[in-house]
């Protein structure tokens, strides 16, 4: 089944402030250098870039061939590049404009003159100047403290993530103190918002004994150690941030420094609205900044992003609806398996959480918990700065090549495409190739980015420079400030998105990262909640959800966050382009990562085993283009072409035909992309101070050169371009959880979930192979455990492989008779084994209970009892198969299910509507298809005759008609039967009583699992998913019949 992508009714289009022609134009460097700087805004928009490259222009003018008025022209020539050939925004450089999509591609710019901008104080500038009042104005009566918002427990110590401001970036580190009776009651204190003053006050209300000066020194040193922080408001989401920081600190801060701040906010608003300012304006902004108490710096002051006029902006639903459509094909054609990025994650949480909802603060917690960041905010002076790589963890990795790569690498390696400049995929063809059904993981919101030109034919080319989500907002949030229209689209566009997941709360995540990334990250409010973390929000505090109130469970091997205070499970997004896998928090990249978990967005990318290739042709879908020509070239080849510090035409022609080389090539300096000529002579120097270091050099075509750009001007001329649609998967899976009442499970009553050695719970590993670990059980540890009944309450066992094969032992008892008496006996029959290499080793364990999963604190033990009765059944029953054979497994796991359910009130409806889910899960489990249908089908079949003769002869009333096998087995039910129907009675009466945490069918889906987990000494899953397919077979029948 094709899934279903609708495109939205706005897209955004990016281009950059003037003409691929102004690139084009082949003339003397400097020379174009001049015309550049004399277009009309050129100069502002490099003063905001680099103020200090216009203070040294003056080299370049005066001495343009000297040393350094030649590092001065190829600086400007970066920016010349920059303003003609990248259409990502970047100041005033380049820009957005909203379009519709509609009936046709109609896309003219207006005159640069006519672009509008909106321009804000620094992120950094702000930091400081909050920084700065915090330590200056930390008495005054109009600035309240409250509890750092990263504060959590961990036993009797206070874990909290400290924020401090370095030279050139906000950094974190990780602090903790000890609690006590009167950390508590500070802490309680400021949760009300109070001053520094009333703090001291109500603290000595609370302790009349206590000393002025004491009290005051205390609250000091905890503000000082950032327990405390002061309430001053610079959050990232909603209004500007430094009108937001203006408002709060007209509420406390000297006239000083708001009268300042406040002038330069309303400059630069008047600038903007004029539409143009020269450099001297904003040196003159930051000549009076200057005069702050706080060090400011004149290249991290400005932030500007424009928007570009354009006379028409509209984008052809049809040409959108084609590349949908090449997507899915592209997508089924490249499917491997998705991985989870928080597998290793999952894994551990597993281990040691399984069932569990645990606050997220603890479980992220450096210390005890599991981090996912290598950004753990301990200080280390001696590595503090250090470019480290990785060490090599020796694990080689394998990547399974698609029906795609195998597809491109055949069609580039074919003697008849050699040396060709293009290889045209036909989606005809490729669809034939498409072999199995695509199980589609799109996102419901996401985005496609193309470029759109026309060859010399005037026919549509379309380049797919990728797509993006969850969700479509992730590149638009930052621009949403600069259009009302573009802001209510996206945030139209979200709310469709909740709406597609109604059952869930979709939340933003706000956090400043370290570094000074939060001029790009600020945007307006998108989303109804919010998460924030080591941010601000002036959000109602209604909507927003810290940190503490969010829980993280495991659930079919996704990770799944709910709001205690909401009861809501939580979807974190992040709607801005943050990198947030590098120098991030743990709480942050965790949030962030779960973003990624259950969908995944259409991608392509070139073959692994192409990666080293030195020509690859332009890879082109129909009329869309994969990949632009690709050039591996030898730098020391690129340096070759340079005699003299001038391009020796010779040797440049030997190098093209030699790679088949153009001659504008780009090339991709992290985020920075160069377009450049290989005929100009201080391009290729700018090329080859890039690639400093490197021996080869990858280079890729310049699609403005070969193709004509669609997006024109009155004058007819080109800009390069990037569009961003945003689209909505119709056929997506609603986001759902399937644990009932997670509330009551965060809230309920604690009771002990771990038993280490020497506690109420004696466990055990015992390691062997799988049959000698069965033959000890039911030869010799059962009889050991009968003849010392006496020494435990109850026992069960379940079998494990993590990832050797054993079984794990559990008795519950008086601890000291535990250690005592039982283990030695344990040990005197188990320490020979090991001896003699039957076993491989013995290991005391902590037990950990598994409360949610079964039904919370008032059922666990009860579900413990259940254990020991099945484990007793289960160890009979192995005696049984050295006598009667395999057979006997899978009869009395049938015969036993059926009862339990009976035991639970489960009339024939319910049976087959339960274990027909179970099934059609572990169908999914193992890629069911009709081959292993039908395979179910013949082995139920094998099987049948015998399977109906059970069910109705394994019966008290049919005993005289059982033959020695059936009595065998019946025996053995109905004394599992007379223990286990109490322990059920009571089990329904907390379901009755409203004190069961869960449903019934997720109780007994668990039960049934462990089950057949101690059933089968050997492929577990597998021989499970057939119990329930027969069993399945079997209720449907009956169904039927009756």
């Amino acid at each position: 089944m094709s899934a279903k992508i609708t495109t939205d009714s706005f897209f955004v289009l990016r281009a950059p402030k003037l003409p691929v022609e102004t690139l084009f134009d082949q003339q003397d460097s400097n020379l174009m250098l001049s015309q550049w700087l004399a277009t009309p805004g050129v100069m502002e928009a490099l003063y905001v870039a680099s103020p200090s490259l216009v203070e040294r222009l003056d080299q370049w003018r005066e001495k343009p061939h000297s040393k350094q008025g030649k590092k001065v022209a190829l600086a400007l020539l970066r920016y010349l590049i920059r303003m003609s050939s990248r259409p990502t925004p970047f100041g005033l450089f380049s820009g957005i404009h909203t379009g519709k999509v509609g009936t046709e591609t109609r896309l003219v710019s207006d005159s640069a003159q006519r672009d509008t901008r909106k321009t804000r104080l620094d992120m950094f500038l702000l930091s400081a100047i909050r920084s700065h009042l915090a330590d200056t104005e930390a008495k005054s009566d109009n600035l309240q403290y409250h509890p750092n918002p990263s504060h959590y427990f961990i036993a009797d110590q206070c874990r909290y993530i400290e924020t401090y401001l370095s030279d050139d970036a906000m950094q974190y580190r990780l602090s903790a103190v000890d609690s006590d009776e009167y950390f508590n009651t500070m802490l309680d204190l400021a949760k009300q918002g109070l001053s520094f003053s009333q703090l001291v006050e109500q603290f000595k209300l609370r302790y009349p004994d206590a000393e002025h000066e004491e009290v005051t020194q205390y609250l000091e040193a905890l503000i000082d150690e950032g327990v405390l922080v002061p309430n001053i408001p610079l959050p990232l989401t909603g209004e500007s941030p430094d009108t937001a920081l203006l408002k709060a600190l007209q509420q406390f801060a000297p006239e000083t420094i708001t009268t300042k701040l406040s002038q330069a906010i309303t400059d630069l608003a008047a600038m903007d609205e004029a539409g143009e300012a020269s450099p001297q304006q904003y040196h003159d902004i930051y000549r009076y900044l200057s005069e702050l108490p706080i060090k400011v710096q004149e290249n991290k002051l400005f932030q500007s992003d424009t928007y570009r006029a354009f006379i028409e902006c509209e984008l052809s639903q049809q040409e959108v609806s084609r590349v949908t459509k090449q997507l899915q094909l592209i997508t089924s054609l490249s499917q491997t398996s998705q991985n989870n990025p928080l597998e290793k994650f999952i894994n551990q949480f597993n281990t040691r959480f399984e069932g569990q909802f645990v606050p997220l603060d603890v479980v992220l917690d450096d210390e005890s918990g599991i981090s996912v960041s290598t950004e753990t905010g301990y200080d280390a002076p001696l590595v503090g700065g250090l470019q480290l790589g990785k060490a090599n963890s020796n694990q080689t990795s394998t990547q399974t090549q698609s029906e795609l790569d195998f597809i491109i690498e055949q069609a580039v390696s074919m003697p008849s495409n050699l040396g060709k400049d293009c290889i045209v995929l036909k989606s005809s063809e490729l669809k034939q190739r498409v072999k199995n059904k695509v199980d589609y993981q799109f996102p419901y919101s996401m985005a496609v980015m193309l470029s759109l030109f026309e060859d010399e034919e005037s026919n549509s080319v379309v380049k797919l420079n990728g797509c993006y989500g969850p969700s479509a907002a992730n590149l638009l949030g930052r621009f949403c400030h600069l259009d009302d229209t573009l802001n209510k689209s996206v945030v139209a566009h979200l709310a469709q998105e909740h709406n597609h997941s109604d059952d869930v709360i979709f939340a933003e995540i706000v956090h400043v990262p370290e570094g000074r990334p939060g001029n790009v990250i600020a945007r307006p409010h998108l989303r109804q909640y919010e998460i924030v973390f080591m941010a601000d929000s002036v959000l109602d505090p209604e909507y927003q959800i810290p940190l503490h109130d969010l829980y993280v469970w495991v659930e079919n091997r996704q990770v799944k966050l709910w709001s205690k205070r909401l009861n809501k499970r939580v979807i974190p997004r992040l709607s801005s382009a943050h990198n947030f896998s590098a120098r991030s928090l743990s709480a942050y990249k965790f949030l962030c990562m779960m973003q990624y978990q259950e969908t995944d967005p259409p991608r392509f990318s070139m073959p692994a085993n192409l990666s080293s290739a030195a020509y690859l042709p332009r890879i082109m879908l129909d009329n869309l283009i994969l990949k632009e020509k690709t050039w591996r070239v030898e730098r020391k080849a690129l340096e070759a072409i340079l005699v003299n510090q001038q391009v020796d035409s010779a040797k440049l022609a030997q190098l093209k035909a030699q790679y088949l080389l153009d001659d504008w090539v780009s090339f991709a300096a992290g985020d920075n992309i160069l377009t450049l000529n290989l005929n100009q002579s201080s391009m290729v120097e700018i090329l080859l101070m890039e690639t400093k270091g490197r021996t080869v050099v990858e280079l890729s075509e310049v699609l403005t050169s070969r193709f004509t750009s669609r997006v024109t001007d009155k004058q007819g001329r080109h800009y390069a371009n990037e569009i961003i649609v945003p689209l909505f998967t119709e056929t997506a899976k609603p986001y759902r959880h399937y644990i009932e009442k997670p509330l009551e499970n965060i809230t309920a009553t604690p009771i002990t979930r771990r038993f280490s050695a020497g506690s109420e719970w004696l466990s055990l590993k015992i390691y062997s192979g799988n049959t000698i670990v069965e033959q000890l059980l039911y030869e010799q540890l059962v009889p050991l455990i009968e003849e010392n009944s006496t020494l435990f309450e109850k026992w069960f066992f379940i079998r494990y492989g993590d990832p050797d094969w054993h079984i794990r032992l559990r008795f519950y008892g008086q601890p000291e008779v535990l250690c005592g008496e039982l283990l030695p006996k344990l040990n005197q029959l188990l320490a020979p084994m090991i001896e003699s290499s039957q076993l491989h080793k013995v290991e005391l364990m902590t037990y950990e209970r598994e409360v949610e999963r079964y039904g919370g604190p008032q059922s666990m033990a009860l579900v413990e009892n259940l254990f020991m009765f099945d484990s007793i059944l289960i160890a009979k029953s192995c005696q049984l198969v050295e006598e009667f054979g395999e057979d006997i497994r899978w009869r009395v796991a049938l015969a036993c299910t059926d009862r339990l359910l009976t035991l639970f009130d489960y009339d024939a409806e319910r049976k087959l509507n339960l274990i027909s889910s179970l099934r059609a899960g572990f169908g999914k489990e193992f890629n069911e298809n009709s081959m292993l249908r039908k395979q179910l089908g013949n082995r139920y079949r094998d099987h049948q005759t015998q399977l109906d003769d059970d069910f109705v002869k394994l019966q008290v009333s049919q005993l005289a008609q059982c033959d020695e096998t059936q009595q065998a087995i019946l025996a053995l039910l109905e004394a599992w039967q007379k223990q286990a129907e109490p322990v059920v009675k009571e089990i329904l009466e907390l379901e009755r009583s409203g004190a069961l945490n869960l449903s019934t069918d997720s109780l007994l889906s668990s039960l049934l699992h462990m089950h057949n987990n101690r059933m089968f000494k050997a492929y577990g899953r597998e021989q499970e998913f057939v119990i329930h397919d027969m069993l399945r077979r079997k209720y449907f029948s009956e169904s039927k019949a009756s």
